[in-house]
C-alpha cells in the first residue's frame, strides 16, 4: 500500500491552509485506521466514518451528513472528493459538491457519467479548486 503521486504534499498543503480533511470509506473504521496510520497521514484528517459507524454506507450519503451534522459544517463548503462512481454519488446525495479524481478505482468516462463539479488528474489540482 503506497500514497498516490503528489498525495503527500498535497494534504501538507491543505492542512497548512486551514482546512478541514475527512474520510469517508466503505472499510470498516478498525482497518481504515490501520491503513492511515501504516500511511503516516492519519494525522491530516480531522476524523474518518468507517461503514461501521454508519447505517447505510456508500453511496448512500449517511457517512458526509454524519460529519456535516458532528462538525456543523454548511454543506455548501463542502465537497466529496472521490475515485469511485459511489462517492460522487454519496456526495451528490448529501447535497454537496463533488470531486472525481481519475488516478484511482474508475475510468474518467465513468466518473465523467456522474456529472461531478470537477474532475482531476493529478493530486495537485485539488490545491486549486
Amino acid at each position: 500500500m503506497t500514497l498516490f503521486n503528489g498525495i503527500l504534499p498535497t494534504l501538507q498543503t491543505l492542512t497548512q491552509r486551514s482546512k478541514s480533511l475527512y474520510v469517508v470509506s466503505s472499510k470498516n473504521s478498525v482497518a481504515l485506521l490501520r491503513n492511515l496510520e501504516n500511511l503516516k497521514i492519519k494525522k491530516y484528517f480531522t476524523d474518518v466514518i468507517g461503514s461501521d459507524q454508519v447505517q447505510h454506507f456508500k453511496p448512500a450519503p449517511d457517512g458526509v451528513l454524519s460529519i456535516i451534522n458532528k462538525y456543523h459544517l454548511n454543506s455548501d463548503d463542502c465537497i466529496m472528493i472521490g475515485d469511485a462512481i459511489f462517492d460522487l454519488r454519496m456526495g451528490k446525495s448529501a447535497g454537496v459538491h463533488t470531486c472525481g479524481v481519475t488516478w484511482g478505482a474508475h475510468d474518467p468516462d465513468s466518473l465523467l457519467k456522474e456529472k461531478p463539479d470537477f474532475l482531476l488528474s493529478k493530486a495537485e489540482e485539488l490545491l486549486t479548486i
